[in-house]
């Protein structure tokens, strides 16, 4: 009878702790725009130009008078020569606006868009976004000789910052 009640115990137990983390968890849903602009923003790596550091600008709107909240800092490699795609891995760096102080960590494929509309993963974040993870949909909106506007649509969930535990002096782990 004392296991039955040990069960019973624990399975509440585990109800309030799971409900309680699910509790502190937020979601992100915005459309931000990122300027691709190879003149200014990114520069090759090696002499072949298959691998490009770039640094693109992240913006609240579509237009030139759009403000500036970030940065998209990272590498893009040329990996499939015949579909025309380049692998991104990038950090999302927010400096202004209401993010500001965060970060998304970002992967995935960009590049010929004959298929339509493409999706990056959201694999980490610091910040306000600590631990997201999510999604971003994205199009290309404004390609000429000289620039790209990538259209995103960041779905993601986070947990915010103040509700991670801070280190210090956890078992001697941490000075």
């Amino acid at each position: 009878m004392a296991s039955y009640y040990a069960i019973v115990v624990l399975s509440v137990l585990s109800f309030f702790i799971a409900a309680g983390h699910a509790l502190d968890e937020r979601v992100l849903q915005t459309t931000l725009y990122i300027k691709q602009t190879p003149a200014q923003d990114q520069r090759t790596v090696g002499t072949d130009s298959t691998a490009v550091i770039i640094n693109w600008v992240i913006k609240d709107g579509p237009d030139a008078t759009s403000n500036t909240i970030g940065h998209a800092e990272g590498l893009t490699i040329y990996a499939n020569q015949a579909q025309s795609f380049w692998v991104t891995i990038t950090d999302m760096v927010f400096e202004g606006g209401s993010l500001a102080g965060s970060t998304l960590k970002v992967m995935g494929l960009h590049g010929g868009m004959s298929s339509g509309p493409g999706q990056w993963s959201i694999m980490g974040g610091t910040g306000e976004l600590t631990m997201a993870r999510g999604i971003i949909n994205y199009k290309i909106i404004q390609e000429d000789s000289t620039s790209r506007t990538f259209e995103i649509c960041i779905s993601a969930y986070y947990t915010t910052k103040y509700t991670i535990p801070v280190c210090g002096g956890i078992g001697g782990i941490f000075p």
